[in-house]
């Protein structure tokens, strides 16, 4: 039995439980071993919360070898990079300022006061996690989360002062004095151009719906064809769809047929059109998660309109332009999937203090969390 895949596949005693229970007689580990070399160190010596999560993404492992790239990992940022990467202790322990808890944040304050140095880790929010928290909503993503559990138990490891619902001003650095300063301050939902998409109340962003889960009518909108807005649009239509248990009992009882089934499983009470300006959708997404994404979307009855530029919104009107034409639609519901911008509140007023900095993740560029962890890694290693 392959470990690899597992839900909650980080945990060594789902492993002993398997073997406890006669399921199998041995448990191998597969791509967890990329995400955590240690996993089998941790596990004997009992850190299981310390264990490095492969979060089944398939974006750095799957993704990289279908293009013909070495393996890496996102979570993992010395995996693939094992000579070149390395951050040795300090015999000169600087005091860290790190700027936002999101992946970034979190891999930068635990590799730098890993490597010994003093390290106070701020964020706005009463929690740390930033973006991850929403890019776990959506069906599928669950494994996310576990990176914030991971980092958590890292930060405590190694003692990185947390300081919650705290929003770095100049104030605040001036008064604390730092050696360095790592900003991620991550991003913010874009708003595009469109006429009546600020303001509208029928208009939710698609953070929004991933945080709080409003309530909407029927007939859903989403403006944005790129990850964001497809996965949102699948967190919405799975809205009403029938959940494992239910399925079981049904099937068991026999009381409806395969075909309903099949059907009760991927079409729920909502309707969902996906507006998307370029001629294909998800084209921001890696080879293995963007088939698996399109497979689930053709199931449950999304609709993809390409090629259509939103003009404007209007009472739940969204007009558009598609092949020449100014069409209209009418929905109960819009919801603004158009991608993220960079967020600069503080990293854009260091310049004038005379404290070396640098600026990482959604903050720099926004982008995959690969991206922001990877980044956290180097700047550490360069600090």
């Amino acid at each position: 039995m392959s470990h690899g895949f597992l839900s909650l596949q980080w945990k060594p005693h789902l492993a002993e439980q398997i073997i406890r229970d006669g399921m199998a007689d041995m448990v191998s580990l597969g791509r967890v071993l990329i995400a955590d070399p240690y996993w089998p160190k941790k596990a004997m010596e009992l850190r299981e919360d310390e264990i490095r999560p492969c979060v089944a993404c398939s974006q750095g492992c799957s993704d990289e070898l279908f293009s013909g790239r070495p393996v890496m990992c996102i979570a993992n940022a010395e995996a693939g990079f094992e000579d070149e990467r390395v951050i040795p202790w300090t015999d000169n322990p600087k005091n860290v300022m790190v700027i936002g808890a999101g992946p970034g944040g979190l891999e930068a304050a635990y590799r730098a006061a890993k490597a010994g140095h003093n390290v106070t880790l701020y964020e706005k929010k009463d929690t740390i996690g930033g973006q991850l928290w929403i890019a776990g909503t959506p069906p599928n993503k669950q494994e996310l989360w576990e990176l914030i559990r991971y980092y958590e138990a890292m930060l405590n490891r190694y003692n990185v002062d947390v300081r919650l619902e705290t929003e770095v001003s100049l104030e605040i650095i001036k008064n604390e004095k730092p050696d360095f300063i790592i900003a991620a301050e991550g991003a913010e939902p874009l708003i595009p151009p469109i006429e009546g998409i600020s303001g509208s109340p029928e208009v939710i962003s698609a953070w929004t719906v991933l945080e709080e889960d409003p309530p909407m009518g029927k007939n859903i909108a989403v403006i944005g064809g790129g990850s964001v807005g497809l996965e949102t649009a699948e967190f919405i239509a799975e809205k009403g769809t029938i959940d494992a248990e239910t399925l079981y009992f049904l099937f068991k009882n026999n009381a409806e047929s395969v075909e309903r089934l099949r059907e009760l499983v991927h079409h729920g009470s909502k309707r969902v059109t996906v507006f998307e300006m370029r001629t294909k959708v998800a084209m921001d997404m890696g080879k293995s998660n963007r088939w698996v994404l399109l497979g689930n979307i053709d199931k449950m009855n999304i609709d993809i309109v390409t090629d259509a530029k939103v003009i404007s919104i209007a009472g739940g009107v969204v007009k558009y332009e598609k092949g020449g034409e100014i069409l209209e639609m009418q929905f109960d519901n819009v919801v603004n999937g158009a991608g993220s911008k960079s967020v600069n509140k503080i990293s854009s007023l260091l310049d004038g203090l005379g404290i070396p900095y640098t600026v990482i993740g959604d903050g720099l560029k926004p982008g995959r969390i690969d991206n922001a962890i990877h980044q956290a890694y180097l700047a550490v290693m360069n600090m």
